[in-house]
Order: C-alpha cells, then structure tokens, then sequence
C-alpha cells in the first residue's frame, strides 16, 4: 500500500507567515475537509502534454506561467483578521506531488512587518508540518527574500522554492510564490523554475528570481 503523507495547505503557511503561529491549529481545523498539501501516490509529475499560459490570477495583482489552469483558494477571511489585512487571495496549481501557491495580501498598514519577519515565520510554520526542513533566506532587499529549503517525508526528499515580496507604502501588499516538489523528478524542478521566474508583480518592480 502506497503511504500518504499529510500537510496543511500551502493557505494556511501564507497566514501564518503574517498572523504568527498561534493561529495555525485554528486556521487548521477550519481547513481539515480540505485536500493535503502533499500526497505520495503512485503518479509521477510530468510536464508532458501540458501547455503553459500566462495567467492574471484573479483578485490580485500577480501574473504568471504556469501549465495548467490554477485554482481559487481563498478562504474566507477571520473577522479577528481585518484589522491587519483588508484583503487576500491564494491561488494553487497542485498535481502529483508537485504543490504550489500564490498569495497576495493587502496589509491595513495597523502591523509593521519586516521582509525577514515574513519569510521566516513562514518556513517556520512549514517546520511544525515537516520537522526536519532545512532553509536558507536570501534576503536580497528590505522588500525581497528568496526560500531555499529541503525536507524529507515517508523517504522521499522535497524542495522547497519561492520567494516572499513586501511592497511598502500607501498600496502596500505581501506577495509570495511557494513551491514544493520531489527533489528526483526533473520536471518538477523545471515547472518550479519556470513558475518562479516568470512571476510579475503588477506595481512592483522585484521579481522572484
């Protein structure tokens, strides 16, 4: 019998990356009829047959190439929430063990964030899911970091991609990629390259690689 590993979904990294991890085991049991993050199952990653586009992802101010059509995963947003956060959406592009997400929150201006502060809680919320991840940030501005991570689930090694991007200001907004994928499949690794580097912030001029 082929094992199944479970996470929370990539939506609920995004909050806890600006909200800090006492709100995780709520937002968790809010999400528990939701599918995993990551499954290992009998099918494989592939690219092949796929066509790539360049989608507007609805509600927010990202564009990028992804192949096949993402999904609208916005929850709904906690009323004890809006006083940081006006608005949110998340979009995902999940199949056969490779996951990822797009994110963009519009902050009240009420919280002070750091770009250091946002990318690291992040990868420490997706810690208490994998316990042994490794990371690196590559904070390459006060408004840009860069994830690099691994980790390992049921054997199989993962890697973590993505970057977070703070735009300050009187629109300010918190955008993060996030990907994971089996570090032994090639195409995962290639969809991931290509995911990040084509990832346009619409009144921005940081780009995530």
């Amino acid at each position: 019998m082929t094992a199944k590993t479970k996470l929370l979904p990539v939506i609920i990294l995004i909050f806890a990356a600006v909200l800090g991890c006492k709100q995780i085991s709520e937002l968790a049991n809010k999400d528990k009829e939701k599918p995993p993050v990551i499954t290992d199952g009998p099918k494989t990653f592939t690219l092949t047959g796929k066509e790539w586009k360049t989608y507007d992802l609805a509600g927010t101010d990202i564009k990028i190439d992804l192949p096949a059509e993402p999904k609208d995963q916005t929850p709904p947003l906690p009323a004890s929430y809006k006083s940081v956060f006006s608005a949110m959406h998340i979009h995902s592009y999940d199949e056969a063990g490779f996951n990822s997400s797009y994110s963009e929150l519009v902050p009240t201006g009420k919280k002070k964030f750091t770009i250091k502060e946002l990318a690291d809680t992040s990868m420490a919320a997706l810690k208490r899911q994998v316990p042994d991840l490794n990371y690196t940030l590559d904070i390459r501005s006060d408004s840009n970091a860069k994830y690099n991570g691994t980790f390992t689930r049921n054997g199989k090694p993962y890697e973590v991609r993505g970057c977070c991007i703070y735009k300050t200001g009187t629109d300010s907004r918190v955008w993060a990629v996030l990907t994971l994928y089996p570090k032994d499949n090639p195409d995962g690794q290639t969809a991931s390259q290509r995911i990040i580097e084509s990832a346009v912030f619409r009144g921005s001029d940081e780009v995530c690689k």
